[in-house]
């Protein structure tokens, strides 16, 4: 993978949620969609949620979410003659509350985040969210800001709360004021180009790309994770 080769030490991590800790659950989207007899597992919907990323951040800008639907569909098995029903069923899913949908854990990510804590380093959250980002976080035992049940994090930010969403480069701001480091002591971990890579190069972050099934066309454009535990390999000994 590409490495970081940052002139200052890396002090703080941050990441997003969606595609790095939860995903759509398997049996939210079963339930949608039994009408069309598909049923999936956990490892199913985990794949099929990196398929379909993989087909946003080659889309335009305009069909992108069509495109994720469509490759999410055609991932768990949608037979083609029910596809232009399945995708309306699924536009009204991910149109939903976030927490409806997105709280499925992602392989490792939770254990990857205890670890990254466990360095000392200075953690945080920027995600496009509903406004509800925070209180799922700190449902789920997963983090929340200060000490908790979860991973203690210094700050979590939804878009809708600071009305500001990724790639505008203001939103990694409101992460980095609270955590106290410059931009280019931070690496932003998230699973999409469009949203996450450039966003966070946009700020001055260093990004890193979260793509577990190594499903991103531009290898040599940015650095790669396929699980939380390889940022190691790029904090190296003295994250």
């Amino acid at each position: 993978m590409p490495s970081v080769e940052a002139a200052h030490p890396i002090e703080a991590v941050i990441l997003d949620v969606g595609g790095v800790l939860l995903i759509p659950h398997a049996d939210v989207v079963s339930e949608a969609l039994s009408g069309f007899g598909v049923r999936i597992d956990h490892a199913l919907a985990e794949r099929a949620h990196f398929v379909a990323i993989a087909a946003l951040d080659t889309a335009d800008s305009e069909t992108g979410f069509l495109k994720y639907r469509e490759a999410y569909a055609q991932a768990i098995g949608i037979p083609e003659k029910d596809t232009e029903a399945a995708l309306e069923r699924m536009q009204e899913l991910w149109g939903g509350r976030t927490s409806d949908l997105w709280r499925q854990p992602v392989s490792g990510s939770v254990d990857g985040l205890r670890e990254l804590a466990r360095r000392n380093l200075k953690l945080g959250i920027v995600s496009n969210s509903d406004g509800t980002v925070e209180e799922q976080l700190r449902t789920r035992e997963i983090c929340q800001v200060g000490e908790g049940l979860g991973v203690p994090v210094l700050a979590i930010i939804d878009s809708h709360v600071v009305q500001v969403a990724k790639p505008a480069a203001e939103i990694f701001q409101h992460a980095l004021e609270p955590i106290g480091v410059a931009p280019e002591r931070a690496l932003y971990v998230g699973d999409t180009v469009r949203y996450d890579v450039n966003g966070a190069r946009a700020a001055g972050l260093w990004p890193i790309h979260f793509d577990p099934f190594e499903l991103c066309q531009q290898r040599d454009d940015h650095a790669h994770v396929r699980r939380i535990g390889e940022l190691d390999e790029i904090l190296g000994s003295d994250g």
